[in-house]
């Protein structure tokens, strides 16, 4: 009885064996229960459709003629990116495209139909561990055409026309208007900046002003300023960058909004697109991100 015993046990041994080395066979080498692991881990991952709209924030100013073609412009993804509630894109990644057309208006142009042109091809995001994500203007088209439309104030016209009225208002607003027009700096201004932001409404600004710190560390209505005469973001990254570009856009829209209502005109020949100004881009492939550990 031992002996056959002893023999069964042997078999089972034996298929045992011949078994896992049928399985790594067909499975590459793999031990069978490898195999398993590796398909919980898949069954964790998450997958960005290919098309995925994402949004962003550019932490530069461009204009049409002024800006060089093939200049490298920087940008940020304005709001989170998620999938089943996790988020794979954060606010604040960096986002990259390139000046491809830039042509500035005249009056010469105008008359031969040749009006402003600024447009920009998108290049790719890039996460925090390296991996760059590539992006375009919808439906994958080469490039994306700034207009006078999609840089438009953003501004409620009849806010600015009941400051108008008030010669106070109307000095503080023609001043920051023409210092920013022409590049000047407006830190000597900061406390007309945030009077005007809290009538105007401008959340970003009047956030700066009134609790600076509180919306992101190390951004104040000085350094929104700066970056204004400077036009870029000083080296602020990710959240922080994102915050101040928010700002600059306002007080930026702020500007231009004046600048018409000076000069009597509701758009100017040529096209700007201001530090803040959103864009919006789409995912050219699918991609995966991993099980979250």
């Amino acid at each position: 009885m031992k002996k056959y015993l002893a023999a069964a046990a042997g078999l089972v041994v034996l298929g045992g064996f011949g078994y896992i080395a049928m399985s790594m066979r067909s499975n590459q080498g793999k031990l069978p229960w490898e195999g398993a692991v590796a398909k919980i881990s898949e069954a964790g991952a998450l997958t960005l459709p290919k098309g995925t709209g994402i949004e962003l924030i550019m932490l530069e100013g461009i204009d049409a003629g002024g800006t060089k073609e093939g200049e490298t412009v920087d940008m940020a993804v304005l709001k989170d990116v998620k999938i089943n509630g996790r988020v794979v894109i954060p606010m604040g990644a960096k986002a990259t495209g390139e000046v491809s057309k830039s042509r500035g208006a005249s009056l010469l142009g105008a008359v031969a139909n040749r009006p402003a042109r600024l447009s920009m091809t998108f290049k790719h995001i890039v996460l925090s561990d390296g991996r760059e994500i590539k992006i375009a203007g919808q439906d994958a088209s080469e490039e994306y055409q700034f207009t006078q439309e999609n840089t438009a104030d953003r501004i409620d016209a009849a806010k600015i026309d009941n400051l108008w009225n008030d010669n106070g208002a109307r000095n503080a607003l023609t001043e920051i208007a023409k210092g920013a027009m022409t590049g000047k700096s407006l830190e000597s201004q900061q406390k007309e900046v945030a009077l005007l932001a809290d009538r105007l409404g401008l959340e970003k600004t009047k956030a700066l002003s009134t609790n600076p710190g509180s919306a992101a560390k190390d951004v104040s209505l000085e350094k929104v300023l700066a970056a204004m005469a400077d036009n870029d973001t000083g080296g602020l990254e990710g959240v922080q960058a994102v915050v101040l570009a928010q700002a600059v856009g306002e007080i930026s829209d702020l500007a231009s909004s004046v600048d018409h209502k000076l000069r009597g005109v509701f758009k100017g020949r040529t096209i700007r697109a201001t530090i803040g100004t959103p864009v919006m881009v789409w995912t050219v492939s699918e991609e995966k991100f991993g099980a979250k550990k």
